[in-house]
């Protein structure tokens, strides 16, 4: 994060808002071995290892939360979570990790703002095409 902030710095946006986001492909089950093994098994099916740009975390709703509640600690903004496998991955961040987040106070019971800008804390761009 420092390395970001120095760049931000560096380009005189020191006192804007920027955002920093982590990716994962998230194998979510009841125990990171079942986890583990569901996602070996889709390898095996595919005939190659899964392989992403984002990292890749096989493992338990609480274990992921604990993961990301460190890197948020660390100064990332928030997260973008690719469920591995349709439908199971979803209704495991929906229904468990969701939910264990917001026990641990780090993910909204409700909507602040009606728009993703709005969420970010973000303001308006100014129109390059308005008059000076």
């Amino acid at each position: 994060m420092a390395e970001i902030r120095a760049a931000q710095a560096s380009a005189g946006r020191a006192g804007q808002t920027v955002h920093v986001f982590g990716e994962l492909v998230v194998f979510l089950d009841d125990t990171e071995a079942a986890a583990v093994a569901r996602k070996q098994r889709l390898d095996e099916r595919a005939g190659t290892e899964y392989r992403s740009d984002a990292q890749i975390h096989a493992g338990t709703a609480a274990g992921l939360a604990d993961l990301l509640q460190d890197w948020q600690a660390g100064g990332l903004s928030g997260f973008r979570l690719r469920p591995g496998a349709l439908p199971h991955d979803l209704t495991q961040i929906t229904g468990q990790l969701v939910p264990e987040l917001q026990r641990r106070g780090l993910f909204r019971t409700g909507y602040e703002a009606d728009t993703l800008r709005g969420l970010l804390g973000l303001g308006h761009p100014a129109n390059r095409y308005a008059a000076a």
